[in-house]
């Protein structure tokens, strides 16, 4: 009987230490694809890269159809947040922060644990 006992404990601790490093490779999954689809959105966005404007704060409506570097990189950054929050979890944080003009690094933390950071070089 304690040898079951020690065989069904090590079990759910075997259990329980997979569950969580299958959630952390989920959120590290997620903030990839995340950081890779905001590179290429700031890739096709050099100027407003080169102004800073993917530093600043977001509260853009929506950039549709036309509209210039600066909202265009403020919905970017409104984007970036929302599927972070959806794709990592509504504990997520997302920055990006800029060396120079064609170096940044996106950072994204999960419950103030950084999950990835990201280097940006265009």
């Amino acid at each position: 009987m304690s040898v079951f006992s020690i065989g069904s404990a090590a079990t759910g601790a075997w259990f329980i230490q997979t569950t969580f490093a299958d959630a952390r490779a989920s959120r590290l999954l997620a903030a990839t694809a995340i950081a890779a689809s905001l590179e290429a959105r700031m890739r096709s966005n050099a100027v407003a890269v080169a102004d800073g404007d993917y530093t600043e704060a977001s509260s853009a409506a929506g950039c549709v159809r036309s509209c210039d570097g600066k909202a265009l990189a403020a919905d970017d950054l409104r984007h970036f947040r929302e599927v972070l929050a959806e794709g990592v979890g509504p504990a997520a944080q997302g920055a990006v922060r800029c060396k120079s003009a064609s170096s940044c690094v996106i950072r994204i933390t999960w419950k103030g644990l950084e999950v990835l950071e990201w280097a940006v070089e265009l």
